[in-house]
C-alpha cells in the first residue's frame, strides 16, 4: 500500500514539474522582446527593427519581418528597400538557390534601379556558389555562366567585368573536364559508340583543351574497336570512319606520339576493308510461295 501511494505521489509530482516546465516556455515566449515585435501592429516600427536586426546580422530575425513588410510596403516608396534587405538575407543565410531568385526578381520588379548592376551580379554569383563538383549535374553551372554572359552584355562598363571572366573561366573549365571524364568513363566501360560521340562532341565543344592530342587519338582507337564488334553492315562505315579519324590526327599532329599505334589501327582497318571487298555478295533468300 505504501509502495503504491509513493509511486502515485511520483507520478503527481512528475505532471506537476512538466506542467510548470509548459508554463514556464509560455511565459519566456509571451515576454521575448523578439515576439512582441513579431506581434506588433506597427509596420513603421517593424521596418525599424528589421533594419536594426539586419545591420547587427541577425538575418533570421529580420527576415521573417521582411517578408511580411514586401507585402503591406507593395506599391511604396520603402517597397525597393525592403525587398533589397529580403534578398541579401536569404545570401547571408547561404540559402543561395532562394537567393539568385530574389536577386534576379528584384532587377525585374525595379528596372530603373541604381542596385540593378550589383543585384545581376549576385543572381550570377549565388549560380556560381551552387555550382557543384564536376562529377554532379551541371545545371547550375551553365544556368550560372548564362547569367554571367548576360551580366557582361548589360553591364560592360562595371569594374566587376574581370571577376566576372575569372568565374567564368573557372566554370568552363569544370565543364570541359566533366566532359573529357564523361568520355573516358564510356571508353573505359568498352562502349566505344558513346565514347567515340562523346571524345568528338568534346573536341568540338572545347577546341583549345589541353588533351585533344591524346583523345584525337582515343577517337581512332574507338571507331576501330566498335567496327570490330560491329554486325557485318555497319563494318565497313566505321573501319572507314577509322582511317578518317586517323587521317585528322595525322594532319593536326604530324609528329604525335600516338601515331605510330594509330597508324597501325589505320592499316588493319585497310585491310578489314579489303577482306570485306572480296566477300562474295550475300545472295538473296528466295521467296517462299504457299
Amino acid at each position: 500500500m505504501l509502495i503504491l501511494q509513493a509511486m502515485t505521489k511520483m507520478r503527481t509530482n512528475r505532471f506537476l514539474l512538466l506542467l510548470l516546465g509548459l508554463v514556464l516556455i509560455i511565459i519566456t515566449q509571451s515576454c521575448d522582446p523578439y515576439n512582441k515585435v513579431l506581434k506588433n501592429p506597427d509596420l513603421n516600427f517593424k521596418y525599424k527593427m528589421a533594419q536594426q536586426y539586419y545591420y547587427q546580422g541577425s538575418y533570421y530575425r529580420a527576415q521573417p519581418l521582411l517578408e511580411e513588410l514586401i507585402t503591406a510596403f507593395r506599391g511604396s516608396d520603402r517597397a525597393e528597400d525592403v525587398y533589397y534587405l529580403y534578398s541579401w538575407c536569404d545570401y547571408h543565410l547561404k540559402a543561395y538557390s532562394l537567393a539568385s531568385f530574389h536577386f534576379k526578381n528584384f532587377s525585374t520588379s525595379f528596372p530603373t534601379s541604381k542596385r540593378v548592376e550589383d543585384m545581376d551580379f549576385m543572381y550570377a554569383y549565388c549560380l556560381y556558389l551552387e555550382s557543384p563538383n564536376f562529377s554532379l549535374d551541371q545545371i547550375s553551372t551553365r544556368k550560372a555562366l548564362e547569367a554571367f554572359q548576360l551580366f557582361v552584355n548589360k553591364h560592360p562598363s562595371s569594374s566587376r567585368i574581370g571577376e566576372c571572366n575569372r568565374m567564368m573561366d573557372i566554370m568552363r573549365a569544370k565543364l570541359e573536364h566533366k566532359s573529357v571524364e564523361s568520355a573516358l568513363l564510356f571508353y573505359r566501360m568498352e562502349d566505344y559508340r558513346a565514347a567515340a560521340v562523346m571524345l568528338r562532341n568534346t573536341l568540338s565543344d572545347y577546341p583549345d583543351i589541353d588533351e585533344r592530342e591524346y583523345l584525337s587519338f582515343l577517337v581512332v582507337k574507338s571507331y576501330y574497336n566498335l567496327a570490330q564488334n560491329s554486325i557485318e553492315v555497319k563494318k565497313e562505315e566505321r573501319f572507314n570512319e577509322t582511317i578518317r579519324q586517323f587521317q585528322e590526327l595525322k594532319e593536326d599532329y604530324p609528329n604525335s606520339a600516338f601515331l605510330k599505334e594509330a597508324t597501325s589501327y589505320a592499316t588493319k582497318a585497310r585491310q578489314e576493308l579489303q577482306k570485306l571487298a572480296e566477300k562474295p555478295p550475300v545472295p538473296l533468300q528466295p521467296k517462299v510461295i504457299n
